[in-house]
């Protein structure tokens, strides 16, 4: 598990600063994207804008981790804190080459569980990028029909890594700080879709459906990375054992349960199927009803004051 490192105010706001700027170039990006990539225009902006934002990202997220010194040139990284900081506040920093960053990630065990493949699209992208702005490059027919899924892969697979928190029940996606109308849209691109499932899988081992949005990308933490509705709040929202798959994953309505009698249904956000749910009167335990267990409780029957 990777640890955030204690880092110096002026070198958190550096790492921030580029977070931010990254968010911007994202935001970007995703217009052009909604905007349709079978134009070159579009396309040849979502690429350069996701380039510029995977450089951003993997600098803030390599200062957060291992420090500011690991971007700076080695005539600058060897100086005091006062003297970064110094440089810092006159905008003299100078950061060392995105290959040298890139390649130094690929020597750090577990900073990222990047394989070959993710890095191999950060160098497809800047390959884009340094010939876009240095030469002519013209795209071929295979790279302007693979582009909308590259640009996906990159989106995800790549900076939904830099830019998202830890594997953690308060875990932030990087979606989340994305413009909310442009991510909206995106969500309609079922390229996006079903790239931003094949992640989660990859991130863990079970998803299930949300009880909002309707697709499976909620994680074990009652938090989808979808649309970032969180379930976990037991005020609202109670689960019981499902009698089909045998998961304690059947979400009820908590607040309302005791107006329809201490029953209510219940839908299993694993396998899709529904049950009835009852609320024990005396001792407020939540139990499936349908699996007709009489040691549990039941109408008429509590199994903890009886």
């Amino acid at each position: 598990k990777k640890v955030w490192r204690n880092k110096m105010k002026f070198e958190k706001e550096f790492a921030q600063l580029l977070f931010r700027n990254a968010v911007i170039f994202i935001d970007s990006a995703i217009g052009y994207i909604n905007k349709g990539l079978d134009s070159y225009v579009n396309m040849l902006q979502a690429i350069v804008n996701l380039q510029f934002a995977m450089e951003l990202a993997l600098k803030s997220s390599v200062v957060s981790y291992c420090g500011i010194r690991t971007v700076l040139v080695s005539k600058q990284s060897n100086l005091s804190d006062s003297e970064i900081e110094d440089l810092y506040s006159a905008n003299k920093l100078k950061v060392r080459e995105f290959d040298d960053i890139k390649n130094f990630t690929k020597g750090k065990k577990h900073l990222y569980n990047f394989e070959r493949k993710e890095y191999q699209y950060m160098e497809l992208f800047q390959k884009y990028r340094n010939c876009v702005l240095h030469s002519a490059y013209v795209f071929s027919e295979q790279e302007r029909r693979d582009a909308e899924k590259d640009i996906m892969y990159a989106l995800i697979h790549i900076l939904g890594i830099l830019m998202s928190g830890e594997n953690t029940a308060d875990r932030q996606f990087m979606q989340e700080y994305l413009n909310d109308s442009q991510y909206a849209l995106l969500l309609k691109n079922s390229i996006y879709n079903q790239e931003l499932y094949n992640f989660l899988k990859k991130e863990y081992e079970d998803l299930y459906t949300c009880p909002y949005c309707s697709t499976r990308t909620m994680t074990i933490d009652y938090k989808c990375a979808r649309c970032f509705n969180v379930f976990s709040d037991r005020h609202f929202f109670e689960y019981v054992n499902c009698g089909y798959c045998g998961e304690e994953m059947v979400i009820c309505d908590a607040v309302n349960i005791e107006y329809n009698n201490n029953y209510i249904r219940g839908y299993c956000l694993n396998c899709d199927n529904d049950t009835t749910v009852y609320k024990c009167p005396k001792c407020g335990q939540f139990i499936n009803a349908e699996l007709f267990d009489k040691t549990k409780c039941h109408e008429g029957f509590c199994s903890v004051f009886e």
